[in-house]
């Protein structure tokens, strides 16, 4: 199992967003500090959230101050931008970080068509589907074709196409497909052989297992050999030196995050009500206890990432959310220093391919 960050960008309150970048930043160095290899940054499709709406702008800032972690974008919404610019700047990245970029897209289910309208784009969630489908054949395209050729799709059109500069790698960046409940769009990413980016951390394991599952079965049925090591699920990780401790650390940031958010992830929070339940009972505690946060000492979150893991099937690469307002800097840095020092090291070995885990 390897180990990285997903950065939610942007979205703490800081007098000035440049400092709020800063900490975004100083995560991100401490993560290549501490052998961590990928950093995902987030580009949110909500226009009322102060966020970075091009994430290359920090991974180039960042590439100049680390050493190896390679930078995801997560998520380049495809209907918002052009495929032509997005491989262009996709394009860049890769050379402006000597081949340390990844292309991350999705934007078959945008939460908010707000962006699409800013731009003067009118269509409905109908569309966004075999828009991004389109726009993912054109951007393939962009990277496959040796000559300049011509494109004309329903939403997407261009004549003699070639674009430059190339990527530093052959023939492409990675792709990795943001993957958040749609069977339809992991099995597209199954069958291309994409990376897969699971959730935004709110799916129980066994849903987890069945996009994994949808995904060996589409990548299969094109002829390829899938592989789960290129699975990655993102999860709130929170290590001290007690139970008590950590809880402690970051209760009173992570409730008034609950809160304030409490619109935009209700449907999410839905899925840890149990019988007789409402959203109200759903606290920082219970959230803590039912496994959604994993917050606790070295060995109490090993334990639940192994139980999380053999409930998944496996993965490959687990992302830690970093970029929110909880905790102080000096606190998330002790906790990322303590994962990687105490609990890291016992996930190292997990090998989804080698040692396929059955269901229970």
């Amino acid at each position: 199992m390897d180990f990285g960050i997903f950065s939610e960008s942007g979205r703490r309150q800081h007098p000035s967003i440049a400092d709020a970048y800063e900490e975004d930043l100083a995560e991100i160095i401490a993560a290549d500090g501490l052998g961590m290899t990928e950093a995902w940054i987030a580009e949110p499709n909500h226009v009322r959230i102060n966020t970075v709406t091009n994430a290359g702008l920090l991974m180039a800032n960042a590439a100049a101050r680390t050493e190896q972690i390679k930078f995801g974008s997560g998520i380049r919404q495809l209907p918002l931008h052009h495929p032509i610019n997005l491989v262009q700047e996709a394009n860049a990245l890769d050379q402006l970080t000597r081949g340390r970029y990844m292309f991350g897209y999705g934007g078959t289910h945008l939460m908010s068509l707000d962006q699409l309208r800013q731009r003067g784009i009118d269509i409905g969630h109908e569309d966004t589907r075999p828009m991004v489908y389109e726009a993912l054949d054109l951007i393939l395209r962009c990277w496959s074709s040796g000559e300049p050729f011509d494109f004309e799709g329903k939403y997407w059109h261009g004549t003699d196409i070639d674009v430059r500069p190339k990527p530093y790698q052959s023939p492409h960046p990675p792709i990795a497909a943001g993957c958040s409940g749609s069977l339809e769009t992991v099995e597209v990413a199954g069958r291309h052989g994409f990376g897969a980016l699971f959730g935004r951390g709110n799916d129980p394991g066994e849903a987890v297992r069945t996009w994994a599952d949808t995904y060996v079965r589409a990548a299969e049925g094109a002829g390829l050999t899938p592989s789960r090591c290129g699975f990655h699920v993102t999860h709130f990780v929170h290590v001290a030196e007690t139970d008590e401790r950590a809880r402690a650390d970051v209760r009173a940031s992570v409730s008034a995050m609950m809160v304030v958010n409490s619109d935009e992830t209700a449907v999410y929070r839905q899925r840890h009500l149990k019988p007789g339940m409402t959203l109200d009972d759903i606290t920082f505690d219970y959230m803590c206890d039912d496994g959604h946060y994993w917050v606790g000492s070295p060995d109490t979150v090993y334990r639940i990432i192994k139980d999380y893991y053999e409930a998944t099937g496996g993965f490959g690469v687990l992302l830690i959310y970093c970029g929110l307002p909880y905790a102080t800097l000096e606190r998330r840095t002790e906790s990322m220093h303590r994962f990687m020092e105490q609990v890291a090291p016992r996930l190292a070995q997990l090998d989804p391919d080698r040692e396929p885990v059955e269901a229970r």
